[in-house]
């Protein structure tokens, strides 16, 4: 019970300390320190990645009318991790900072950024509801939330419409299964020049993390402390690929056959759709045949689940405006005039379920393309994102998977399910062995 008294009068002590701060603000100067990264975090072309967040940050000053947000320019994504590492190093952490995904668990271990769960409780204007649960999921690690997404961006199927209307083919409802998917790949694969060599295949870049996701194979427990890679759902995930690669025969797919339009799928993140959807980067890429995109794959006991990856911004744990710095972060990511802009201006969507399921959403996708028959929707991304999959974030994780991609990678190559569950669980051992030291 005195516990309960204690924490009940912690968190309402940081409420008022954050009322009386933030009052202050209105009568004195202060400068917020902000970083952030040129380009974007999906390694898709763009024109001038500053001006949305440029918007924004006037957007804050007008509400908040003595204080001044500075960001340094001309940092780029490839760049930042360095960069940032040397400042807080410095002791000159930003106030507010976005965070790379390798960046985040490190960060949050070494208590670099702030733990947010009190200041989303205590505060009466935020609504976690609002935010995709995916897209917040990505800012936890060891149960605990650490960052806020302001962008996100979800895995979708690219389907070639010229090639499955050559060969009498449908594109597969929302609905279509791993099952589905092989049957297509199986008739579309062949030899089309009678040269006795696969040349048309059905798809590229599909990965057993996409399987696996679509069984709803879970691979590590939320802490990142045990793996489990001898479930029955990442067995038939493995299978699966190891059968839908025997379709190639000896046939490397390669980013050329794709590009000269003879694979069928190919996944790809919506901030590819974007880019190379529009003009002028449509001339570039895809120019020969018709293309959408349509969700990934639903699982024998699974859904039609995507990997998502987001974008999140952290507050510094030294800051000395933290309440400030807060209303910053939160600012970015629930205001849906910040969000729309972003949905808008960027290649990634919303994290905010109000934007992405508002009608003048749907022109986000209309305008600039030719295609009347378009399959992607707003209110099929904002249902994707919601269904997907985050990244687990913890200090292993990226590690691990390395190891267990080069393994499982090797295992779909050599075509063979005679011993797939020993196979797995030797992966397992290995895996286990490889996180235990973190």
């Amino acid at each position: 019970m005195i516990r309960i008294r204690n924490l009940v009068a912690a968190t309402a002590a940081m409420a008022v300390t954050a009322i009386f701060t933030l009052s202050a603000y209105h009568s004195q100067n202060v400068e917020l320190e902000f970083a952030m990264f040129g380009g974007n975090n999906w390694d898709v072309a763009v024109q001038d990645s500053y001006v949305v967040y440029d918007e924004a940050i006037a957007e804050f000053e007008k509400l908040h009318p003595n204080v001044k947000v500075n960001y340094v320019k001309g940092i780029m994504k490839e760049d930042y991790s360095e960069w940032l590492s040397e400042k807080i190093l410095m002791d000159k952490a930003p106030d507010v900072m976005m965070i790379q995904n390798k960046d985040f668990d490190k960060f949050a271990q070494l208590n670099i950024i702030e733990k947010l769960d009190n200041w989303m409780e205590t505060d009466t204007s935020f609504d976690s509801s609002k935010i995709y649960s995916t897209a917040l999921e990505a800012g936890i690690t060891d149960n605990t939330q650490y960052a806020l997404p302001i962008e996100t961006v979800p895995y979708i199927m690219f389907v070639n419409k010229t090639l499955l209307a050559t060969e009498g083919i449908e594109i597969p409802k929302a609905d279509y299964t791993l099952k589905d998917l092989y049957d297509i790949c199986k008739k579309v694969t062949k030899d089309t020049d009678g040269d006795g060599i696969v040349d048309q295949f059905g798809i590229f870049k599909y990965s057993w993390q996409d399987a696996a996701a679509a069984n709803g194979a879970v691979m590590f427990s939320s802490n990142g402390k045990k793996c489990n890679f001898t479930s029955e759902e990442l067995k038939k995930a493995v299978a699966y690929m190891i059968t839908l690669n025997e379709l190639n025969g000896s046939q490397a797919v390669t980013q050329e056959n794709f590009d000269a339009g003879k694979v069928a799928f190919m996944p790809l993140t919506l901030a590819e759709y974007r880019t190379y959807k529009t003009y002028p980067y449509k001339i570039k890429k895809y120019s020969n045949f018709q293309w959408d995109c349509i969700p990934m794959p639903q699982g024998e006991n699974g859904k039609n689940t995507s990997r998502v990856d987001s974008l999140d911004v952290a507050m510094s744990s030294r800051s000395e405006h933290k309440a400030l710095a807060w209303e910053f972060m939160k600012f970015l990511t629930t205001s849906e005039e910040v969000q729309r802009k972003i949905f808008e201006d960027t290649s990634a969507a919303s994290v905010l379920k109000s934007v992405m399921e508002d009608d003048s959403a749907e022109t986000i996708f209309t305008e600039d393309m030719a295609d009347a028959d378009r399959t992607l929707h707003s209110q099929m991304i904002s249902s994707v994102i919601e269904n997907g999959q985050a990244e687990p974030q913890f200090s292993a994780y990226e590690g691990a998977m390395q190891l267990a991609d080069s393994e499982i990678s090797e295992l779909i190559k050599s075509d063979s399910q005679s011993d797939l569950e020993s196979e797995l669980r030797r992966i397992q051992q290995k895996v286990t062995e490889y996180i235990s030291v973190f």
